[in-house]
């Protein structure tokens, strides 16, 4: 937090949400025995989708060596299983199990639970502003010039 001399700067307030963010989901999460760094895994693969690594990678936006070691903590929870690709012999394809279907099927009510805490107070108009000037940040960060 800023102290009451300086300025509070956009990105570390964003960065102070995301982390308090990051520890309420994994808290809200913990029942389920999953973390929020497997959400998007668990979210990609829903209702019997199957993809490779390559595929996951560009979905959940990290480098290689970081979702080998996700994907052998899902497996080893018994969250996903791997296949060989029938057409790409160097590939397998990755899917959920039936537990990691069940577990991924309630993620959705623990994000809102959590969003909801975040927002108490916020009226629907106060909601739609953040999430547009979120949305506007993230568009003008992520442009690639």
């Amino acid at each position: 937090m800023a102290d009451e001399n300086s300025t509070p700067r956009p990105g570390q307030l964003a960065n102070q949400t995301a982390r308090l963010f990051i520890r309420a989901i994994d808290q809200a999460l913990k029942p389920l025995g999953i973390r929020s760094g497997q959400i998007p895994v668990l979210l990609a693969l829903r209702n019997g989708k199957e993809l490779n690594q390559r595929a996951l990678i560009e979905i959940v936006g990290i480098e290689q060596p970081g979702m080998v070691t996700l994907l052998s903590r899902m497996e080893r929870d018994n969250l996903i299983r791997r296949t060989p690709d029938a057409k790409d012999k160097r590939s397998v394809r990755i899917s959920l199990t039936d537990e990691g279907e069940e577990k991924s099927a309630r993620v959705p009510e623990f994000l809102e639970e959590v969003n909801n805490k975040a927002l108490t107070g916020f009226t629907t108009l106060e909601r739609s502003i953040l999430t547009a000037l979120l949305d506007r940040i993230i568009l003008n960060l992520e442009n690639k010039e």
